[in-house]
């Protein structure tokens, strides 16, 4: 079961799964034989079989006058990866200049729950600074071994964080963040009286990202140059005021 998951996580759907791995183990198979081993419909097999001899993870040969199929040697897994990777490398410079032709059109991402957060966070890591306003007590609290790890990778990459808190988050969560960040980052506290919401702003670069973090969870990213300049803006007169 485990060695099916993994498949399926570099790309492999259920059928091409089973037959690859009946041939792995059964040897040089004819389409009947294949189907007969892996209960999947002869008329089935045929395309899946081309699917995997596209991906260079079978051969087919003749046997006995007929067609038959034999697995290659698992490294082309890794072959195959190769492949996808040099593709991918040859693209990005056309796609990354279609993208930046947006430049001035906000690109609105939505993120839904935990893992959307975590996914907000990460591209967060890009940056050289972060300025946030942030009930850090409650953002900590949804997975508390992602945020040490998240604060762990800021401190590797020496990125400043300048964060406005609610007054609920000044005492524990930001003795954890100063005890690993130091120096990287400095707080200004809101004053007692303003709520303790779940609601958090973070900015960097040309990115705003707006997070509830009580259910449900959800985030909002938008990159525009000039609304993270406005934020940054909105930022920096809180900061002075505190």
């Amino acid at each position: 079961m485990m060695l099916q998951k993994q498949l399926k996580s570099i790309g492999l759907n259920n059928s091409e799964i089973e037959i690859y791995l009946h041939l792995l183990g059964s040897g040089i198979s004819t389409p009947p034989q294949i189907a007969k081993g892996t209960g999947i419909a002869r008329t089935n097999c045929y395309n899946i079989l081309q699917e995997l001899k596209e991906k260079d993870l079978i051969t087919e040969q003749l046997h006995r006058k007929r067609k038959a199929y034999l697995a290659n040697d698992p490294q082309s897994l890794l072959r195959n990866l190769d492949k996808k990777r040099e593709i991918i490398n040859n693209l990005l410079p056309d796609l990354a200049a279609m993208f930046k032709t947006q430049k001035n059109k906000p690109v609105i991402r939505f993120y839904d729950g935990l893992s959307g957060i975590k996914e907000i966070f990460m591209q967060n890591l890009e940056a050289e600074e972060i300025l946030g306003v942030a009930s850090t007590k409650q953002l900590f609290a949804l997975d508390t071994d992602f945020f040490d790890y998240h604060r762990e990778e800021m401190k590797k990459r020496n990125i400043i964080f300048r964060d406005i808190i609610t007054y609920a988050s000044s005492e524990k969560s930001m003795q954890i963040s100063k005890g690993t960040l130091g120096a990287l980052i400095t707080h200004k506290i809101l004053p007692k009286n303003y709520d303790d919401l779940p609601m958090d702003i973070l900015v960097w670069n040309d990115k705003v990202a707006l997070m509830i973090t009580s259910e449900p969870i959800f985030g909002t990213v938008i990159q525009n140059e000039f609304m993270a300049k406005t934020f940054r803006m909105m930022f920096n007169v809180m900061w002075e005021s505190l």
